[in-house]
């Protein structure tokens, strides 16, 4: 059989339809296998400019999975795809993917956003896709968090780690990695020093900024970082807000993450380059 050929078409009780839904499902076979689902057409074809999928199913004659490279191809039932990318209302692509590995060498990592105790997938999706989107340089993943190759994460993030590198470990593991970068450890705080200000002068090396959802978190932050207030968005507006001052504890992680990650970047680090493993200015 040639490869990339459409070789059957596939129904929910099918074996491969519930080996793609038990990666779909559980954590410890993602990981066993080194491997994850990616559903949706735009996400597919995305990222199949770049990789070449293990499986692609498709339903029957979708004119969208012709351009997109796998090892092999699937027709396969409607229904049989929604189950899989557990959506009610689904016909597009779905394509199997090795994780990508993590990092053991983060370059001149000057941007780091790292990341814990974020339960909800999509919450954690969107936060990726964020530190994409603002050329922040890699992540760094402790402990507490989502798994961020859980379906409804990539599909919220848009298959970011496969464009960003990423570490895990330990907050020990993330100290160490501060200091020998240079990085600042930092937090969001509602008094902490405010990034908006004239006075506010952001650390040389750059900074490592850890977003969690406090109320899940049982544990403050250590007590080298640097606590940040989260600058009001609409600050400069011409009136006052008719409902009060601006309270960033009312946001919830990934829209004060967004702020963040925004006002650090395109504000205090404009230099920093998109990758770490390409020089900025010094």
């Amino acid at each position: 059989m040639r490869p990339g050929a459409v070789v059957r078409a596939l129904r929910p009780k099918d074996a491969i339809v519930q080996d793609l839904i038990n990666l779909v499902e559980r954590k410890e076979v993602r990981h066993s296998r080194k491997r994850c689902v990616v559903a949706g057409t735009k996400l597919v074809q995305d990222l199949g400019r770049r990789y070449r999928f293990l499986q692609l199913l498709s339903k029957h004659n979708d004119p969208a999975a012709e351009a997109v490279q796998a090892e092999v191809k699937h027709a396969a039932e409607v229904w049989a795809l929604r189950r899989i990318a557990g959506l009610v209302d689904f016909e597009g692509l779905i394509g199997t993917l090795d994780l990508p590995a993590p990092s053991k060498d983060l370059g001149d990592t000057r941007l780091l956003l790292c990341i814990d105790y974020v339960e909800d997938p999509g919450a954690l999706g969107t936060l990726l896709r964020t530190a994409v989107a603002f050329q922040w340089q890699a992540v760094f993943f402790l402990p507490h968090c989502a798994d961020p190759f859980d379906a409804k994460c990539i599909r919220a993030s848009q298959g970011a780690l496969f464009e960003i590198p990423h570490r895990r470990g330990n907050m020990e593991d993330l100290q160490r990695l501060c200091k020998r970068r240079g990085l600042q450890l930092s937090v969001p705080h509602p008094q902490g020093e405010d990034i908006g200000a004239a006075t506010y002068v952001p650390p040389p090396r750059g900074m490592a900024m850890l977003l969690r959802e406090e109320y899940v978190a049982p544990w403050s932050p250590p007590r080298v970082a640097r606590k940040l207030r989260i600058p009001d968005p609409w600050r400069h507006r011409a009136e006052p807000a008719s409902d009060g001052p601006f309270d960033p504890r009312a946001l919830d992680v990934a829209v004060a993450g967004g702020i963040l990650m925004h006002h650090i970047k395109h504000f205090h680090y404009p230099q920093v380059s998109r990758s770490p493993f390409l020089a900025s200015p010094a």
